[in-house]
């Protein structure tokens, strides 16, 4: 039988998302790494969760067929140099070992559920190593990253002081504000008004803290940034007014179904909305005029805490109780 030859200089990180899985390839050998190859592909693993928690049997067929595709791309990566984390769905699906147990047979290494706070470590340290080269890296900086399932909110430096993960995102919105797939601007403002309200008894102490600007990391800010068109000091941002704009836009669909933007991938029309309204809300309640978007994210920090950390294991999974 023929052996893998592996690259012992390879590494890479797999994100497993409520909405989407995305693995990164990078070559450690170069300082910083350079990446080599980048894939995602839409799961929408968190849509098959039930009222119960239960994790749907397509779910997770579908959530195995991507995580196959993957294991396929890393076949040069040393089992020891993958690592894979689970975000959201993961953290709280009951039977989350129907999934966990065979993907981790496809990929031939450990899948690690991390907290909701360690998700924002690591997606705050993954926009600090993307902006250290650039002139607003050394700010102090709030990072917000919208996901399908939760929402990671980080005030820091070079590492974060505060931070927070909040019971939002787009996928669950987009079933709870939008359950006959209508968009409606009654669905749409209660939307903005719950991610408003989920964060805003954590304002207060992020702005003690303070900062100095504020970055969104997540696909979601990379689509509302894309559609505002606006850029500054070399990063796409939104504004406030882009935001005013973009609701036009959105608006101008009666469903989730008809929503056509040749800006975005098709993959992310039927979550903008929710994705949007989240975004607002989290504008209001910070009192933010505008939002940078870094491609820095959570599998960025992956890579850039196994380097730092060399041969020591990645942080503990977290052990939920059924």
């Amino acid at each position: 039988m023929n052996q893998v030859a592996y690259k012992p200089w390879l590494a890479a990180a797999l994100d497993l998302g409520t909405n989407s899985f995305h693995v990164t390839i990078v070559d450690t050998r170069a300082q910083p790494y350079r990446v080599l190859f980048r894939y995602g592909q839409k799961v929408q693993l968190g849509a098959g969760l039930d009222q119960a928690n239960f994790l749907s049997t397509d779910a997770i067929d579908r959530g195995l067929n991507a995580i196959q595709i993957m294991a396929s791309q890393m076949t040069q990566v040393a089992p020891q140099n993958r690592h894979i984390v689970a975000t959201n769905t993961l953290r709280v699906a009951c039977n989350r070992q129907d999934f966990i147990q065979p993907a981790e047979e496809f990929l031939q290494a450990p899948i690690q559920v991390i907290s909701g706070k360690r998700e924002a470590e690591l997606i705050f340290a993954g926009v600090a190593d993307e902006l250290a080269s650039h002139s607003l890296g050394s700010q102090d900086k709030l990072v917000i990253d919208i996901g399908g399932g939760s929402t990671e909110i980080a005030c820091g430096r070079d590492t974060p002081k505060l931070l927070n993960s909040f019971p939002m995102g787009c996928v669950v919105y987009g079933k709870q504000f939008f359950p006959d797939r209508r968009i409606t601007e009654t669905a749409l403002q209660a939307a903005v008004d719950a991610a408003r309200q989920c964060v805003s008894s954590q304002v207060a102490a992020y702005k003690q803290q303070g900062w100095q600007l504020c970055i969104g990391s997540s696909g979601t800010i990379k689509a509302l940034a894309t559609l505002s068109g606006k850029q500054q000091q070399g990063l796409a941002m939104v504004t406030a007014d882009s935001m005013a704009n973009i609701e036009k836009r959105i608006m101008q669909f009666g469903s989730l179904d008809e929503v056509v933007l040749n800006d975005l991938r098709s993959d992310r029309w039927e979550i903008l909305p929710a994705g949007y309204a989240i975004t607002l809300g989290i504008m209001q309640a910070f009192e933010l005029s505008e939002l940078y978007f870094s491609s820095g994210a959570l599998r960025e920090g992956v890579i850039a805490s196994q380097i730092e950390a060399q041969t020591k294991p990645l942080h503990p999974c977290v052990k939920v109780l059924n």
